[in-house]
């Protein structure tokens, strides 16, 4: 199938069968830990409800799904230097708020970009980033900035983001995510220290870690980029992930 062969369409252009292989795709690409982000249960209706034309979709000629991203439009005139630590579950609840406030925004904020496993390593991060851009410039936005999730870092849970960013092997940076970004022509910002929370009681924690928890202490949670800290005696535990953001 060739790139020229894709078919590129925003939310509303997508029928049954192609919403279902969507739906499919975010629930297979994320880990429990993920799916259960208050920000997502409580709000993603609303991102999809405000911004259907900022999400693209690609799929090839038969209708199969070649990939996709999530992104929503904010105001941001502050330095890059100054995007919160709070990165992706901020930047939901500022497109959010500045859509019901009525505020211009100038900026493009990518959620998540997604490759269903069978279109992997084909090239087809690249071609959505370039339609991304093009797409930033048809909606009139100036800026455009994602708090990245890097794809391996839960293969080093306890290695601080900030290491983790400039980790090299062979000579080269180690995580394929960071480096596709880098070489689209993506500027590393800084470190977004507690761009996700989920918090839960003792039972939730529980079934994310598939064990019983009787002692209070840091965890491992599977797909999740660093530990949990769970405090049995107060019956709670929380889950903070730093993410990376970027700009083009």
């Amino acid at each position: 199938m060739k790139v020229d062969d894709y078919k590129y369409l925003k939310l509303g252009n997508l029928n049954q069968e192609m919403l279902h292989q969507y739906r499919e795709a975010v629930a297979a690409a994320f880990p429990p830990i993920i799916q259960n982000s208050a920000i997502i249960l409580n709000h993603w209706s609303k991102v999809e409800a405000y911004f259907p034309h900022l999400q693209l979709f690609i799929f090839n000629q038969a209708d199969e799904l070649i990939g996709f991203a999530n992104t929503v439009a904010i105001h941001w005139n502050d330095a890059y230097e100054n995007l919160p630590s709070e990165g992706w579950d901020w930047m939901v609840e500022k497109a959010i708020e500045d859509h019901e406030n009525g505020l211009e925004p100038n900026c493009l904020g990518g959620l998540q970009i997604i490759i269903p496993k069978p279109h992997l390593g084909k090239g087809n991060s690249k071609i959505i980033l370039k339609a991304l851009k093009k797409m930033k410039v048809e909606a009139g936005l100036e800026k455009f900035i994602i708090p990245i999730r890097p794809t391996w870092k839960w293969k080093f849970p306890e290695m601080p983001m900030s290491e983790y960013v400039g980790y090299k092997q062979e000579n080269k940076i180690y995580d394929p995510w960071i480096r596709t970004h880098l070489k689209a022509g993506a500027e590393l910002i800084n470190i977004c220290e507690s761009s996700m929370k989920i918090s839960g009681d003792i039972p939730f924690w529980e079934r994310m870690t598939k064990h019983k928890i009787e002692r209070s202490g840091e965890y491992l949670i599977p797909g999740a980029l660093s530990k949990a800290f769970i405090d049995v005696p107060k019956n709670y535990g929380e889950y903070r992930e730093a993410n990376i953001w970027i700009k083009y």
